[in-house]
């Protein structure tokens, strides 16, 4: 038995191993072996008997919950931790937002809250996104920032938005403290990131109306995105590259946009963002929500070998062939697979990935998706395909 220092030496020293695995396989280089990714998120909850909502009030439990994950299953980093990101306390302090709660506890976004901008707005926007934002947005989502509320109200209101917080980033703080002593974890991200129309797609507009936007005022549209980059960078602008660590953007509207829309609306700010972010040294991971086939003749002018793409429904030994030499690829076992397939099935399409994805390097395993409900996945089915890819996932 290992006495309590030399535990935490190599843990230590398994920390350090896995931050150089994720740093060479991110570059599109061939590590070690194929780092395999966490992102079990709220199937935490349920694979330990507890409803997502449990944890919202109690950090025993959510303590509980990840320590279960990192204790069972094999995984050389965390890509979407258990902890929840949206709370229904933080929506309480602000009088309103984009999201509801189901009875266990899954956020929903509630109908109708999203579209706040009118469309002769977008011109307000772009002139000064700050304050369209706080002048304009804000009152209208958030009964906090109502002209009718007074000061000593807001400013109330505020202090208690950042008690929250605060409390958030120490829940963060200590999960990130006890994965990296405990188990040798490393956080595989840094922080998130939305890109610029996206960013008018989920805050602003919502579906309907940026489809509409698309096709009206397509110009408005792609000069708003623009607008938006320093907004966006705003959001690292205190941060510094970290070794072995990535800037997650997910991706929502790229699949339900025609290579010309693309192109026109989306591709110029996206493709600034990303230039800019790194120009700075971040490595980017972008998630590419459904199908992103149309669209591979962009990804191969994205800057070679600094972006890790996630494929959710990407033909992923086909994006390998057409892609695989521009990027790095973390994903390939589907989570319906996990919990609709047998076991030796899912370590067949396993062995497949490894004879065809993982060649040369710049893989990382996982599922294709956050683990959200226990149909997410099989415990038995998660745990052999990670103890399989840990096995056999060595590169010579």
């Amino acid at each position: 038995m290992l006495g309590s220092m030399e535990r935490y030496e190599a843990n230590q020293r398994l920390y350090q191993e896995r931050l150089e695995r994720l740093e060479r396989a991110n570059r599109n280089e061939q590590p070690d072996r194929i780092p395999v990714m966490s992102a079990t998120s709220t199937w935490a909850y349920y694979y330990k008997g507890y409803l997502p909502k449990d944890g919202w009030y109690n950090s025993e439990i959510t303590e509980k919950v990840y320590r279960a994950i990192y204790e069972d299953f094999y995984f050389d980093a965390i890509d979407i931790h258990p902890i929840a990101i949206y709370h229904p306390e933080m929506f309480t302090i602000l009088g309103g937002g984009c999201f509801t709660f189901n009875e266990e506890g899954l956020h929903q976004t509630k109908s109708g809250a999203i579209n706040v901008m009118e469309p002769e707005e977008y011109k307000d926007l772009i002139k000064d996104p700050y304050s369209y934002l706080l002048n304009t947005v804000f009152p209208r989502r958030y009964k906090l920032f109502s002209p009718e509320i007074d000061v000593d109200t807001k400013v109330e209101g505020l202090k208690k938005f950042l008690n929250f917080f605060d409390r958030f980033r120490q829940e963060m703080k200590k999960h990130n403290e006890i994965c990296a002593r405990d188990y040798g974890l490393p956080s595989a991200v840094q922080t998130l990131l939305l890109t610029p129309v996206d960013f008018i797609l989920d805050t602003l507009r919502d579906f309907q109306g940026i489809i509409q936007d698309i096709k009206r005022r397509p110009e408005m549209v792609r000069d708003a995105g623009l607008a938006l980059v320093d907004f966006i960078l705003d959001g690292v602008k205190h941060l510094t590259p970290s070794y072995g660590q990535v800037i997650l953007i997910p991706m929502h509207l790229p699949p339900f946009l025609s290579p010309k829309d693309f192109s026109k609306v989306y591709w110029p700010s996206y493709k600034k963002l990303i230039d800019e972010l790194v120009g700075r040294g971040f490595m980017v991971k972008c998630a590419f929500e459904r199908k992103y086939e149309h669209l591979y003749d962009f990804l191969r002018e994205l800057p070679k070998n600094r972006i890790i793409a996630v494929l959710e429904d990407d033909d992923i030994f086909t994006f390998k062939k057409k892609l695989g030499d521009r990027m790095a690829i973390h994903g390939g076992i589907p989570t319906t697979m996990l919990y609709y397939a047998s076991k030796q099935e899912c370590l067949d399409f396993c062995q497949r990935l490894l004879d065809e994805v993982a060649p040369g390097g710049g893989y990382l395993f996982g599922t294709n998706m956050s683990m959200i409900t226990p149909s997410d996945g099989k415990a038995e089915n998660l745990k052999a395909v990670n103890d399989f890819i840990h096995k056999y996932g060595v590169y010579k």
